[in-house]
């Protein structure tokens, strides 16, 4: 490793450039706190690299020393507190010798990604490891000449993607970006020493020597040029990509908290018969109604439910897709009877639609049903007296979209209509209801309004949601047990003729909320057992779930408009919806020419290309421009210098023939170099720049001297590479300083 390394100010351009990588990072969690340990992992760093360098460490000892540091304190902080990850993360690799020692930092990183967003401070130990390892490699790179100057730019792109992708591209919105081109251009081509250089100019007789000038490279403006012209090229890129941010959460499986097998839907006739008992009570804005769980699994025997819960905030996609109509929810609820040593067993919490957040302790969510619960106490029932607050969403069925809404396609929606070993009777029953249907919701509507009719709701009635029950409660005489059942009945019936027709349907225990929907409602209302009722869902593509109460006494049948089904009269029923097709987007004309999606992406992603190509040709076209004027005009400027620009005219060529020749190369040795490549003696040309230069009085003859230095330069570049060939013209004037004229003591031609 050298012992000298970078300059501080190139050091110091990385270091800014790394920090300010890191500051998007701060919008993927709960406090910019999460700033200062992702600053210290990027500083620590560099410190350790400049004191290796200093004590003459070898850089592959250093980057070993620092690496072993990093992964032991990660080790260290990540088993702090650590719990281990449920859902089979036993594997064989964590067993494994250091591995074992490894394990909580793997398991820090699925922390991270399946964490809520914002995630707490606490889980950022992933970026800080990574940050730690960038700003390592970045100083150790330093230290080499080549990629001291690309070395920062590609650890501040790192930390920038790493910030992106944690929060599905909303970390920054230009501004840091921005941000970073300026930094990375000014340092790139400032402090690299291509920019920007002071001359003196070389003395000639008769002439006052002016002071040193600042003069601009041309390959310093070149490359601001393609800095510049890059930036703009992905601003432009960025603008023209629509559609959804990634998100790589999606492709990583949270970890799944195991839910008890045992729901509340026994309980629905508990709380039935003890109808004046208080439940719960409920305050703020709600649809009407309060879920206890959601039941969307069917086995013949009864109606379950195969949660996945996850914590509160997990970014986990529901199967099926919203509605495009949705309602906020904003209630406080208070468990009363529902809870403590009396209550429900279980740890079902009433919610409403999708939990976008909750003050309930420890709370978990599954994303597919809405289902909240939280850790019981040690009875196995909820907490006496808590209290709690739900904030979500909750479909709200427009009466003209729902009435023309399909059913979607894909295995997404095979769990809703699964019916394993359907009586026949039950099959045909379903289809002559639905006859004479003219849309989905008509079928649905016609189904619940079959349920309900000439049919009793007793609270005493025979519980049970299976084959043999429904088919009784549907078929049978009032005198054998049918015809009569508690809201179980009438919901589990509705569900399964809904599937019978290839409805998407579940069942739902819940509550209904006395007064309705409330907005804003600051006195609590008293929800008592009475108030405990099961009612179904059906899956409209573009509507979400439409909620239907068969019973007798339900308040609210349904959850569209009651007129829905005379708007849509005589509309086609249209399935195999995609259940993320647009239903906004007016009907496709089938006569037209419209390409599909993949080939409109194509196109886009063509358009894209094609800009890149054009704008990068342009930029080279007139960068190239650029340098060909410049050379010309630096070739005007040594013609006018005589005989002592003919030398630095030879001097250049050679050194783009040969790179840049060694700091203490005189004139005579220069001279020598010309011979042995082209044959023409140049010592000549040398004498005469030294006697312009420094002799007083002496006369030049400048017109053989910029002979002899064009028949140099046109040999050497005939000698010169294919590649170097093509770009003679183009290439920025090399390092072939004024300091050649010597001579031949070595001093400098100042």
């Amino acid at each position: 490793m050298s012992a000298r390394g970078a300059g501080l100010a190139v050091t110091a351009w990385a270091c800014a450039l790394l920090l300010l990588a890191c500051v998007p990072t701060a919008a993927a969690f709960t406090s910019p706190v999460v700033l200062a340990p992702l600053a210290g992992a990027v500083l620590v760093p560099f410190g350790l690299v400049a004191l290796a360098r200093r004590l003459r460490v070898p850089a592959w000892a250093t980057g070993t020393a620092v690496v072993a540091l990093v992964l032991v304190v990660a080790a260290s902080v990540a088993r702090v507190g650590a719990v281990p990850l449920p859902d089979g993360t036993d594997d064989a690799w964590r067993s494994t010798g250091a591995a074992a020692a490894l394990a909580p930092v793997a398991d820090a990183v699925a922390r991270l990604l399946t964490a809520p967003r914002p995630a707490a401070p606490l889980l950022a130990l992933p970026l800080v490891v990574l940050a730690a390892l960038v700003a390592l490699g970045v100083a150790l790179a330093l230290g080499r000449r080549a990629p001291a100057r690309v070395a920062p730019l590609v650890g501040a792109s790192v930390l920038y993607a790493a910030a992106l992708l944690l929060t599905a591209g909303a970390a920054d919105r230009g501004v840091v970006a921005v941000a970073l081109v300026a930094v990375a251009a000014a340092g790139w081509v400032l402090l690299g020493g291509d920019a920007v250089a002071r001359e003196r100019e070389a003395p000639r007789l008769g002439h006052a020597t002016r002071g040193p000038r600042t003069r601009w490279r041309a390959g310093g403006v070149a490359g601001l040029v393609v800095v510049a012209l890059v930036a703009a090229v992905g601003v432009a890129s960025a603008g023209a990509v629509t559609g959804r941010a990634f998100e790589p959460r999606e492709h990583v499986a949270p970890p799944r908290v195991p839910a008890p097998a045992v729901h509340p839907l026994a309980e629905l006739s508990r709380w039935q018969t003890d109808a004046d008992a208080t439940v719960l009570r409920v305050a703020g804005t709600h649809p009407g109604y309060l879920t206890w769980v959601t039941l969307p699994d069917f086995d013949g025997t009864g109606w379950s439910a195969d949660l996945d819960l996850r914590a509160v905030g997990t970014v986990v996609e529901p199967s099926l897709a919203p509605g495009r109509a949705r309602s906020a929810v904003d209630v406080e609820v208070e468990l009363a009877a529902l809870a403590g040593p009396s209550g429900s067993p279980g740890p079902w919490l009433p919610s409403a639609g999708d939990v976008v957040a909750t003050t309930a302790p420890r709370a978990l969510v599954d994303a597919d049903t809405g289902v909240l619960a939280v850790p019981p106490t040690p009875d196995g029932r909820l907490p006496a007296g808590l209290t709690y607050r739900v904030r979500g969403e909750v479909d709200a069925p427009d009466a003209a979209r729902a009435a023309g809404a399909g059913v979607p396609g894909g295995a997404e929606v095979e769990r809703y209509l699964r019916l394993d070993r359907v009586p026949p009777d039950l099959r045909r029953y379903a289809q002559d209801v639905v006859a004479g249907a003219h849309s989905r919701l008509d079928q649905a509507t016609l189904l619940a309004d079959t349920v309900r009719a000439d049919r009793e709701l007793a609270v005493d009635a025979v519980s049970g949601s299976s084959y043999a029950r429904l088919r009784e409660f549907l078929f049978a005489d009032r005198a054998d047990g049918g015809q009569v059942g508690t809201s179980e009945q009438f919901a589990g019936a509705f569900a399964v003729l809904a599937r019978a027709v290839g409805l998407p349907s579940r069942v739902v225990l819940g509550f209904a909320v006395p007064g309705g929907a409330a907005q804003d409602d600051a006195a609590p209302r008293d929800v008592r057992g009475a108030d405990v009722r099961a009612w179904a869902e059906v899956y409209l593509a573009g509507t979400g779930w439409v909620r239907f109460d068969p019973s007798p006494d339900a308040a609210t049948a349904t959850g569209v408009a009651p007129d829905a089904r005379q708007q849509d009269a005589g509309t086609p029923v249209e399935d195999d919806v995609p259940v993320d097709a647009p239903q906004d987007a007016p009907a496709p004309d089938p006569d037209a020419d419209v390409p599909p999606r993949d080939a409109a992406g194509g196109a886009a992603l063509g358009v894209v290309a094609l800009a890149l190509v054009v704008v990068l040709g342009a930029a080279g076209a007139g960068t190239a421009a650029a340098l060909a004027a410049l050379r010309v005009v630096r070739r005007r400027r040594l013609r006018a210098a005589g005989a002592v620009g003919a030398w630095q005219h030879a001097a250049e060529a050679l050194a783009l023939r040969d790179g840049p020749p060694p700091g203490a190369a005189t004139s005579p040795r220069l001279a020598e170099r010309m011979a042995a490549l082209t044959g023409v003696d140049a010592s000549g040309l040398a004498r005469r720049a030294e006697a312009a230069a420094f002799g007083p009085g002496a006369a030049t003859d400048d017109a053989a001297a910029w002979q002899q230095a064009r028949e140099v330069e046109r040999l050497l570049r005939r000698g010169a590479r294919p590649a170097r060939r093509l770009t003679w013209w183009l290439a920025p004037p090399p390092r072939a300083p004024r300091s050649r004229v010597s001579s031949g003591t070595g001093r400098p031609a100042r």
